[in-house]
């Protein structure tokens, strides 16, 4: 999937994945054909590039990737100097690639994180966007924008030791990003307590109120349950479901599906209308504010569940655990992943996720 179209030239597409790596500053060689949206088209695009003296391709440690050259750093700076001035100067870690694995991985989890919202049509390069936490900043609305980890920090060392990957904001609702690709992260809670409250920091002084919100994207929907059932690790130094955040949402990367879910996070006014559609398939409605179920059908407990937030999850299971059963309602893409979490005695109301994305362009017409 990509936003690029069948007719643009190979220069255009040549230069979007030279970008990508300088924001990147390593693209796991797996990321090349999803961002210029064809595998055979990304070879042959890496294959001039390595050829030309643009890339160099990096292989160690299990880990593969693609580092600019000398060469691609300055045809960059020549060509995008607005965009690349901040990940291609100075000391900034998209600069000076260091070859450790685990410096590497860091840098693999932030280039995810670029790539999913590249595909998802947000807008990521610094000519385009404002400056983050400037006055224009929290009051984005229709275009969902990304801001990486180097923007973020702002060169502070007050959450230098975040594990964050950048901020997200569309609809004027923010998210601070984290990718756990297939492992749990480490977590220390202060310094992410302290990531919270610069966000919020920021927000206040513009007399914004924030939602104290995190989205944790990931490599599949499978990894979802590992995240659920961790504890913390024997040291109590990973990630774990705890209250740093108010809300954490679980999104796996890159697929179409995982863009709706977003869109039903995100756009408040939409996903209003889209429970008030779902709640007419209920016998009743429950009313009460912080109720874990949204309503009744034949007598049994129904749960939204296609939001994934994971607080609600661990709820939604403590109570159908307790109940018996239960109705559990999903995008298609989440069924498989739900039903092994919450057990065999659930029943899955599954939402068909194309017809979903039909119901919500209809809403916004």
């Amino acid at each position: 999937m990509s936003r690029h179209t069948a007719g643009e030239k190979m220069e255009t597409k040549r230069d979007t994945l030279l970008k990508m790596i300088a924001i990147s500053g390593e693209l796991p060689s797996y990321l090349t054909g999803i961002v210029v949206g064809s595998p055979s088209y990304a070879a042959s695009l890496v294959t001039a590039l390595k050829k030309d003296g643009y890339i160099h391709i990096r292989s160690k440690d299990g880990v593969r990737g693609y580092i600019l050259s000398k060469k691609g750093k300055t045809y960059l700076l020549n060509h995008y100097e607005t965009d690349m001035r901040d990940y291609l100067t100075g000391a900034s870690e998209t600069n000076h690639v260091k070859s450790e694995k685990e410096k590497r991985l860091r840098l693999h989890r932030m280039s995810l994180a670029w790539t999913h919202f590249f595909l998802q049509g947000c807008i990521i390069f610094s000519s385009e966007k404002p400056e983050i936490f400037s006055e224009s900043f929290f009051r984005q609305k229709e275009t969902g924008t990304y801001y990486g980890s180097q923007e973020l920090k702002g060169g502070t060392d007050k959450i230098k030791g975040s594990r964050a990957c950048g901020l997200f904001i569309k609809k004027g609702e923010a998210f601070v990003v984290y990718q756990t690709m297939e492992n749990l992260l480490k977590w220390a809670k202060k310094t992410e307590h302290a990531m919270r409250a610069w966000v919020e920091g920021k927000a206040l002084r513009h007399n914004l109120s924030w939602g104290s919100d995190a989205i944790f994207l990931g490599n599949s929907m499978a990894f979802l349950l590992q995240i659920l059932e961790s504890t913390g690790g024997i040291k109590n130094q990973l990630f774990q479901v705890d209250e740093t955040y108010e809300h954490y949402y679980y999104i796996p990367c890159f697929s179409t599906p995982s863009f709706i879910q977003t869109d039903l996070i995100v756009d408040g006014k939409t996903t209003k209308h889209f429970k008030k559609f779902l709640y007419t398939m209920l016998d009743e409605v429950e009313d009460r504010e912080f109720s874990v179920h949204a309503g009744y059908q034949k007598q049994r407990s129904v749960y939204f569940c296609y939001e994934m937030e994971l607080k609600h999850l661990i709820q939604v299971k403590m109570e159908l655990e307790r109940k018996g059963n239960g109705v559990v309602v999903c995008l298609d893409y989440q069924a498989e992943t739900l039903k092994e979490y919450f057990g065999e005695e659930v029943e899955m109301m599954v939402l068909v996720c194309e017809k979903v994305k039909q119901y919500l362009d209809m809403q916004r017409s």
